[in-house]
């Protein structure tokens, strides 16, 4: 499961409690995962003034409901 924030200013820090989910469930591959469509539809794209987005995401085992820790990163748009 992946939860993202709206696109924050460059003078937020650890919005990570604004995150909120964006996409349907992802199985987890070795491959890249492309996201960036959904979460523009969702909490539209990154610019020059909001340019940072937190992330926060961990895994479900699906056979057993078990959740994982909750992770976090962020992105700044370049």
């Amino acid at each position: 499961m992946i939860l993202a924030s709206e696109p924050q200013g460059n003078g937020i820090r650890g919005a990570y409690s604004k995150a909120a989910s964006f996409t349907t469930l992802l199985t987890p591959v070795t491959s890249a995962i492309d996201i960036k469509d959904d979460y523009d539809k969702k909490n539209g794209t990154p610019t020059a003034g909001k340019p940072k987005v937190f992330f926060r995401y961990f895994y479900i085992n699906t056979a057993t409901g078990e959740k994982s820790a909750d992770m976090f990163a962020s992105a700044k748009l370049g």
